[in-house]
This record gives C-alpha cells, sequence and structure tokens, in this order.
C-alpha cells in the first residue's frame, strides 16, 4: 500500500470515528447495542483512529490540521476518562453535559476534516 492510500485510509477511519461521537445520542447508542459493547467503545475506537493518524501524518499527503481538528477530541474523551461520576453509561450518553459537548467538539471537526479531505 502506498504511502497515500496509508494515510487516506487512516483519515477516513477518523473521519469515521468523529462522526460517531458527532451522531445523536440514541444513533449512538444503537451503535453499541448491535456491536454488544459498552459506550466506551466509541472512544475506543476514535483513539485507535487518532493514533493511527498521527503515526502517518508526516509522510506528506494528509495535512496536520486534520490532527489539530481531532486533538480537542482527544482532550475531551480524557477528561471524561478522569471524572469520577460515571459517563460511559447509557444514560450518561443521551443526558451528560460531557457528551453534549463532545457531540459539538466532533460535528465542527467532522465538518472542517472532511473539508480538508475532498481539497
Amino acid at each position: 500500500m502506498t504511502a497515500q492510500r496509508h494515510e487516506g485510509r487512516a483519515a477516513q477511519q477518523l473521519l469515521q470515528a468523529v462522526r460517531l461521537l458527532a451522531s445523536d445520542a440514541d444513533e449512538q447508542i444503537e451503535y453499541v447495542q448491535h456491536l454488544g459493547v459498552s459506550p466506551d467503545e466509541m472512544a475506543l475506537e476514535f483513539d485507535d483512529a487518532f493514533r493511527h493518524v498521527t503515526g502517518v501524518t508526516g509522510m506528506g499527503f494528509l495535512p496536520v490540521e486534520v490532527m489539530e481538528l481531532a486533538r480537542p477530541i482527544d482532550d475531551q474523551l480524557r477528561r471524561m476518562t478522569s471524572l469520577s461520576e460515571d459517563v460511559w453509561s447509557k444514560g450518561s450518553v443521551r443526558s451528560s453535559s460531557e457528551w453534549q459537548k463532545l457531540r459539538l467538539l466532533a460535528s465542527a471537526a467532522g465538518e472542517h476534516i472532511q473539508q480538508l479531505l475532498d481539497m
């Protein structure tokens, strides 16, 4: 696989994970129920994609701005992980202000990442 295809694939995985985090609570819960996992799986999928993109960004085909746009999502997920309250329950996905903030960050980042990838 060429470096350009590798970066493109990594970017698409990141965009997919960001879009999932931007989707509404019902879609997120349906997603994790379909997989038979807990809501933290969405964070793990984002983390995998984010780390993958981090590893390939320097190859020269993927705009560095993609990482800059995704970093606030990563920061929010880290913050959520450090909270004493359980933000990884389905109820929290529906009602937590942390999840609402995450959705806003992911929504904004997803739109901009897509624009960068379309260039």
